[in-house]
């Protein structure tokens, strides 16, 4: 009689194994259930209960991947084809669903390994989070320009961001750069301020209008990017 553990330990081999099949330039691509067939012959070996039975374990564990894959892929596209999902471009959702459709297997994949990095992470952000790195991936199948893009979850959150133009430039980015350099300022700014007044005895020759100054322009490249944002949620509808 066969045990489960010598079973296990065949199938646990044999899917240690696999690899994606190897693409001919010449010739016909070996689909990956060939591949896993040639592997399992070559571990197992002859007609035994432990092929059979590692066999039917790797088979029911790549259609188990091949179904999770497949429902991430179907959700992506509803999700795209919803009012949740908002973008400056209306090319950009059919390239999206054509790239996803495409490779769904690759799609998949980057929505787990988002989920893998926070486990909390739900499953609407990271299907938001691999269509960026979606986009980026493929940026040249896309505008030249700056992509805005607007996502409202279930729970009525919303996302709006920005992805470059393909010149690594975009109005997001630069006030975003214009806020972190009037924030660092302002920081250096009051940290000057505070080391002088840590000592009453010394002399203070700090001038105070700084701090106004550098806080009020903090201020100003906030408010930059709030009306940028509000102005693409007016325009999305959210």
């Amino acid at each position: 009689m066969t045990s489960i553990a010598s079973t296990n330990n065949a199938a646990l081999l044999i899917l240690q194994q696999v690899r994606p099949p190897a693409i001919h330039e010449n010739g016909p691509q070996k689909s990956a259930t060939d591949e896993i067939a040639a592997i399992i012959n070559r571990v197992a070996g002859g007609d035994s209960p432990v092929k059979t039975q590692a066999a039917s374990q790797i088979t029911s564990s790549l259609l188990d991947v091949k179904q999770a894959n497949d429902d991430i892929v179907a959700a992506a596209l509803k999700f795209l084809d919803s009012d949740g999902f908002k973008s400056s471009d209306t090319g950009v959702k059919d390239t999206l669903k054509s790239l996803i459709s495409q490779d769904g297997g690759g799609f998949a994949a980057l929505v787990k390994a988002e989920k893998a990095k926070n486990p909390r992470l739900a499953d609407e952000n990271a299907i938001t989070n691999a269509i960026m790195k979606m986009i980026k991936g493929n940026r040249d199948k896309f505008t030249d320009d700056e992509i805005v893009m607007g996502f409202r979850y279930s729970n009525g959150s919303s996302n709006i961001t920005s992805i470059d133009d393909k010149s690594g430039k975009s109005t997001y980015g630069a006030l975003s750069a214009r806020h972190n350099a009037a924030r660092d300022e302002d920081t250096a700014t009051l940290k000057e301020f505070l080391e002088v007044a840590k000592d009453p005895t010394k002399p203070n020759s700090f001038d105070g209008s700084r701090l106004k100054s550098t806080a009020s322009a903090m201020f100003a490249a906030i408010d930059e990017l709030n009306a940028w944002g509000d102005k693409w949620r007016e325009a999305f509808g959210f």
